[in-house]
């Protein structure tokens, strides 16, 4: 990573670095130089997402440092590239942060989500949690008029949930259980009971969370540390199981319990990321003919994303737990590791340096 000294400001930027794990430093980094096909975008909200808070305490698989992370990202279009055709400067924008490489096989067939090669902003290459960021034309949205960059951060994590829902296919009259009511649990509730005709099952462990769950529109909400989860879903549904599964905590146990849970000729999808192996019977595979799914990112989800938030403002407004400074943003990351129970999502603001 480039670090230059903080005189020569006009062609830097201020960054939040992330060292190690546990090691955040504010610095002078040079400022993007745009490319024929890029935009610079100058951030205007960053959310904290479960991913950075790994990042930060050094769990997640994807890491690597010295990096600047962030990728729930919003802001103003401040110089485009010689060959940019469509955006223009002065723009208010989301950044959709999973680049694809564009030739391998799941991009040539209409998976870039599944690209090997991404090129993701946050982890990859460097993200938003600094003054600027460097993107593809292709992959920032413009906002409607009427949103304030606050909620346009929240577009990413709202994609993931609703690429989810894509994968469970979803169909009037369902029993839909969640497993893990985080923000993208709670996200996956909130698209589905404003959009489907669907019985859902909120599941979680911190009865906050729960609470959320109950004025998001869930149906039934099970705290797993009280029952026995596989009877309860039984006594639930009179034996015949959750038709759709979608498993949001990523941990090894609740990945396993997903196949016990579905009913027969139901279908599971798997959004949370664990680094540990699992193992399912592999007779309730066939005996049970159930669909196995996983997910991950998004293809083609930010405009109805951004048109959903637009028409459920007060909704996405619930999502937002506090509004922090950038300069907060190891205070951030230490509220959402430790307080799953009065945290949602945090979003970082900046303001421009004169």
């Amino acid at each position: 990573m480039n670090f230059i000294n903080a005189e020569k400001r006009g062609e830097s930027m201020l960054a939040a670095v992330m060292e190690k794990p546990f090691s955040i430093h504010f610095k002078e980094v040079a400022r993007p130089q745009v490319g024929p096909h890029d935009v610079l975008v100058r951030i205007k909200a960053a959310g904290i997402c479960g991913s950075d808070v790994h990042f930060y305490d050094g769990s997640n698989p994807y890491a690597n440092y010295p990096q600047i992370f962030g990728h729930e990202l919003s802001g103003i279009i401040e110089e485009v590239g010689s060959q940019v055709k469509e955006r223009k400067v002065g723009e208010r924008v989301v950044v959709e942060p999973a680049i694809p490489c564009g030739r391998c096989y799941p991009c040539r067939v209409g998976k870039p989500n599944a690209c090997g090669n991404i090129d993701m902003i946050g982890s990859v290459r460097p993200g938003g949690f600094a003054e600027f960021l460097l993107v593809p034309e292709a992959h920032v949205h413009v906002m409607p008029d009427e949103m304030s960059f606050e909620i346009g951060a929240l577009c990413e994590p709202f994609t993931i949930g609703r690429q989810a829902i894509q994968r469970a296919d979803i169909q009037p009259g369902q029993t839909v259980t969640i497993l893990g009511m985080g923000p993208i649990g709670l996200t996956i509730l909130a698209q589905l009971k404003q959009e489907h005709d669907v019985n859902v099952f909120a599941v979680d462990v911190v009865p906050e969370r729960l609470e959320i769950s109950r004025r998001l529109g869930a149906d039934v909400l099970i705290n797993a540390k009280d029952v026995n989860l596989l009877a309860e879903m039984d006594r639930l549904t009179g034996g015949e199981g959750s038709n759709i599964v979608i498993e949001a905590a990523g941990l090894p146990l609740t990945i396993e319990q997903t196949i016990h849970l579905v009913s027969p000729g139901g279908r599971i999808v798997i959004v949370g990321l664990t680094g540990k192996d699992v193992t399912f019977p592999g007779q309730l595979l066939t005996k049970k003919n159930i669909e196995l799914f996983g997910t991950r990112h998004s293809v083609n989800q930010f405009p109805e994303v951004l048109r959903f938030l637009s028409q459920n403002r007060e909704l996405a407004e619930s999502f937002i737990t506090e509004v922090m400074p950038f300069q907060h943003i190891e205070s951030a990351l230490k509220k959402a590791k430790n307080h799953p129970d009065k945290v949602v999502k945090i979003v970082l603001t900046y303001q421009a340096r004169s």
